[in-house]
């Protein structure tokens, strides 16, 4: 498993904790609200369109209010939705904060937790799929690390270098030296892939060898070592 992937997973994991972050200020935060917020009928005088991420509109609630004084009030809801989760002259729960009016949001499930069901929920997954990016680098990185101590040396014949286009960073992909040799633990021929490189090794190594490093009690674990070719700048 490259660095690649480490990377990967760091990226996943920072803006899944940010995302999942906002979801929880949001929530605490509307708690927070709801144990000092008074409730008030409103109705719904409008719709304010918006435009939405795909290019589409979104609709989001603009209501009328008065607060327990008799001042009336007028807020926009800061969530939208397609289709419109309201209609014009809809009557609404409006949830407020006595010393600050101001602050007031529509007494709906969808109105108080969408965003942090959104934000948590997206931030969760970026998380869980960062930390398994993470951890599939690890596995690997100690992999390595027992076959370069202990693994079994055989010399495979080299049948090809190419892109693995199911990588790219930066619009650049790396390669992979492919090998085969007969594997010690089946008695069959097998093949071998190295761990992504930054060079194009094909001149280098056409008819050549490369030392591959094996486990006999698990065909599917292996190593090419490229290191007589490739430093650590270069792996990817």
């Amino acid at each position: 498993m490259s660095k690649i992937f480490l990377w990967i997973g760091g990226i996943f994991m920072t803006v899944g904790l940010l995302f999942a972050g906002i979801g929880g200020y949001t929530y605490i935060a509307d708690q927070q609200m709801a144990e000092t917020a008074l409730r008030a009928p409103g109705t719904v005088i409008a719709l304010d369109r918006r435009r939405g991420s795909e290019g589409g509109s979104t609709y989001a609630p603009v209501v009328e209010w008065t607060d327990r004084d008799g001042t009336r009030h007028e807020f926009t809801s800061s969530t939208s939705s397609s289709p419109a989760s309201f209609s014009r002259g809809e009557a609404v729960t409006v949830m407020y904060d006595p010393a600050k009016p101001g602050q007031a949001k529509i007494d709906s499930f969808g109105q108080r937790f969408m965003l942090p069901l959104v934000f948590g929920g997206m931030g969760s997954l970026f998380a869980i799929l960062g930390a398994v990016f993470v951890f599939l680098f690890l596995r690997r990185k100690k992999t390595v690390e027992r076959l370069k101590l202990s693994g079994m040396r055989i010399e495979a014949e080299v049948t090809r270098c190419e892109l693995d286009r199911s990588i790219k960073v930066n619009s650049r992909s790396p390669y992979r030296v492919h090998a085969q040799a007969t594997h010690p633990g089946t008695g069959k021929l097998a093949s071998f892939k190295s761990d992504p490189i930054w060079l194009d090794l094909s001149k280098e190594l056409d008819g050549k060898t490369v030392p591959v490093l094996i486990d006999p009690n698990a065909p599917k674990q292996h190593y090419i070592d490229l290191s007589q070719w490739v430093d650590d700048s270069e792996k990817a």
